[in-house]
């Protein structure tokens, strides 16, 4: 049966209403834009040979080709222009109905999304209505049953670019001339899916649908709205007061420009950014272009910025190794349309410029000791903190970045309330910033457990008085250099570097453990099999790395046997000297240039170049201990909660047997193991039993006689 004609009054009525008020709402500015919608569909319909009320369904809608309808089609012209086949009083109710439409939104106050995305876009009227076009069918589904009628292809169910060009094209123009306004990229074409337009299809992109949907766009795992009106920075801006100013004077700047905004990672680029906007109460849109679809992202982060009015901050332009290089991104990055003319781009390394415009660089360094204190200062200001702190000491210790820093503070912050704690105490927040430090130490040096104190230490008052010393000196550091106004006086150079220096066994390694603690800072052994490299310049990389990861972890380095890495340099009469000379000499230049904790242990010192002497700030010498020492380290090498017999003579043992403390370590390990296998607690049976062991892995041979009254223990 013949299809029956939806007649023209079953439309709905085009007066748009309350004709002399702007639009409340959205809703109701589709409803009047709908209805002139219908009626232009409505027209194109009753007009078309196939899909008009007369078709009768000859054409199967795409499924098949009806032999009437190719032969019409081989006989008469396609169809070009609805308006140029209206009735001058149908053109004129159009025109009308759109003119009211028009009137009305001149009237409008409220921030309606669709007409957001006209003002922002500078769209003409051709334009606006393709935006609709294509929007319809969001807002009512039934535009996707008309679409996919209307073009004849149950499958496309958005306008293609033949249908918006039939539909839309003035009277007196020329198709052909619209249908090329619908070609190529840019402009109000990013509205639309690029890959889509390329096979004649006017379909929104994901952002656009979703803004003109929802008024907003929902943050993404690599794209973000910062909205300065209403959100807040994470924190204050406690430093880089100068870089502040230069970007409030780059965005206040009527022309266009491209901030380049450089940094090792955690320096507060992004921080800068944010407290930028808040102070100018402006959005900004933060996008990752890191990976290999970062163009995409880019063009996808331009139109977010320019769908919400927003200025476009890039960041992560530093390029993994095998990618594209990050100078090459810039021309493309700067090209990007972008309405606000205001782009961040921001990376680790420092941007070559090479740019056509205007172009402001800026750099963010790593916080120096006084700005580390005062972020210190600023993160802890509403923390309890324990008498024992000192955030001198912490700011000296950790060349932290400001992100860690607030990371760190945090942790320490949320740990205290979690345990009870009145105040944040000293190792809390020493525990909390080595949690932060990111280091790849573990894979050139091995990791010591700082188990020893100053009660375990047997030493004269000398070496004593230098040890406590050396942990002063970075206790006091800020106030010497800083309050006292040393660092005036010393540009480089302000690191701690200590030499041990004394026979095997007499306590160099257990102090380096001392000091740690009482620094409450990670002690790690450098593996000299992993740095010394046949290959020439390797030493000197992996020294170099070393020394790079040690600032970054806040710890000790402990170079145990130096005299292999700091031996003096000798004539050069091959290209071997030659080659050992640069390294040590790369060395020295290193020890000197950093600003951390280095300590040294020889058992040679006359082999320690004079050049390293110098830049040394303590030498430690560690004497071969005398009886009265030797009996406190046995003494103290027994731990309290081990049996002991009554018959223990410790002042014949020190003062026969002459041993450095680690060979008596071994001694009282040795007996308590073989008190331990006999049941039995530690007596001087096991002690002399274990002593002679020990001398005659040295190829020292006890005679019974030695032992006077204590010779038969050995029976």
């Amino acid at each position: 049966m013949p299809l029956t004609a939806v007649e023209r009054v079953e439309l709905r009525p085009m007066e748009p209403r309350r004709p002399n008020a702007g639009y409340a709402s959205q809703g109701e500015l589709l409803a009047d834009l709908s209805a002139w919608a219908d009626l232009l569909l409505y027209e194109y319909y009753c007009r078309h040979q196939w899909l008009g009320p007369d078709s009768d369904l000859k054409n199967m809608l795409g499924l098949v080709v009806s032999r009437e309808e190719f032969e019409h089609n081989l006989a008469k012209a396609a169809q070009r222009g609805l308006r140029g086949q209206l009735t001058p009083e149908a053109r004129a109710e159009l025109d009308a109905a759109w003119a009211a439409i028009e009137a009305r939104i001149g009237r409008t106050r409220m921030r309606l999304p669709l007409l957001a995305v006209w003002k922002r876009f500078g769209l003409d009227t051709f334009q606006r209505q393709c935006v609709l076009l294509a929007y319809l069918p969001e807002a009512d589904r039934k535009y996707e049953k008309l679409y996919a009628y209307l073009q004849d292809d149950m499958t496309r169910r958005t306008p293609d670019v033949a249908l918006a060009v039939e539909l839309l094209t003035p009277a007196e123009a020329e198709p052909e001339a619209y249908r090329a306004r619908l070609a190529g990229r840019g402009g109000f074409l990013r509205l639309f899916d690029r890959e889509r337009l390329e096979q004649g299809n006017l379909t929104l992109r994901a952002p656009v649908r979703e803004y003109l949907i929802a008024g907003a766009l929902a943050d993404t795992p690599d794209r973000r709205c910062f909205d300065g009106r209403t959100d807040r920075p994470d924190g204050p801006l406690v430093i880089h007061g100068e870089t502040a100013r230069r970007l409030d004077a780059a965005l206040e700047s009527a022309d266009a420009c491209t901030v380049l905004l450089s940094g090792p990672p955690g320096t507060g680029k992004r921080f800068q950014v944010a407290h930028l906007m808040a102070r100018h109460r402006r959005r900004c849109v933060f996008a990752d272009v890191s990976g290999g679809d970062w163009q995409a992202r880019a063009e996808d982060a331009a139109l977010a910025a320019d769908l919400l009015d927003a200025c476009l901050c890039l960041y992560h332009l530093d390029r993994e190794e095998g990618g594209p290089e990050t100078d090459a991104m810039l021309p493309v990055l700067e090209a990007l349309e972008l309405r606000s003319g205001k782009r961040f781009l921001l990376s680790a390394r420092p941007l070559s410029a090479g740019l056509t415009g205007l172009a402001v660089e800026l750099e963010l360094p790593m916080p120096d000791e006084r700005e580390r204190l005062e972020l210190f200062r600023s993160a802890l200001r509403d923390v309890p903190l324990a008498a024992d702190c000192s955030l001198e000491e912490l700011a000296a210790k950790f060349r932290f970045s400001p992100r860690q820093i607030r990371a760190a503070c945090a942790q320490a912050a949320g740990l205290a309330r979690l345990e009870g704690l009145a105040a944040a105490d000293r190792g809390l927040l020493h525990r909390c910033c080595h949690r932060q430090a990111i280091h790849r130490l573990g894979e050139l040096a091995s990791r010591v457990p700082a188990a020893f104190g100053w009660d375990d230490v047997v030493l004269p008052e000398e070496p004593k008085r230098l040890l406590r010393q050396a942990c002063g000196h970075i206790r006091h550091q800020h106030q010497v250099y800083f309050r006292w106004g040393f660092d005036q006086k010393v540009r480089y150079g302000r690191g701690l570097s200590i030499l041990f220096a004394g026979a095997p066994g007499t306590g160099k390694t257990m102090c380096a453990q001392v000091i740690a603690n009482q620094l409450d800072l990670e002690l790690y052994k450098i593996n000299l099999s992993q740095i010394v490299s046949k290959y020439i310049g390797e030493t000197e990389k992996n020294l170099r790395a070393i020394f790079q990861e040690a600032r970054h972890a806040g710890c000790i380095l402990f170079f145990d046997e130096c005299d292999a890495l700091f031996g003096k340099r000798s004539e050069v009469k091959d290209a071997h000297d030659r080659n050992a000379n640069v390294e040590v000499a790369y060395l020295l230049q290193q020890l000197e240039e950093h600003d951390g904790v280095c300590i040294l242990a020889t058992n040679l010192m006359g082999n320690i170049d004079a050049a390293f002497l110098r830049r040394i700030t303590y030498v430690v010498r560690f004497p071969f201990p005398e009886p009265p020492m030797r009996e406190a380290i046995y003494r103290r090498m027994v731990p309290p909660g081990a049996p002991l017999a009554d018959d223990i003579d410790w002042a014949f043992l020190a003062g026969k047997f002459q041993l450095s403390g680690g060979h008596i370590k071994n001694i009282v390990l040795a007996a308590a193991f073989l008190a331990a296998g006999q049941g039995e607690p530690i007596s001087m049976r096991h002690l002399l039993r274990a002593a002679v062991d020990e001398l005659k892995k040295n190829d020292i041979v006890v005679v019974r006689e030695e032992l006077q009254e204590y010779a038969d223990l050995l029976d």
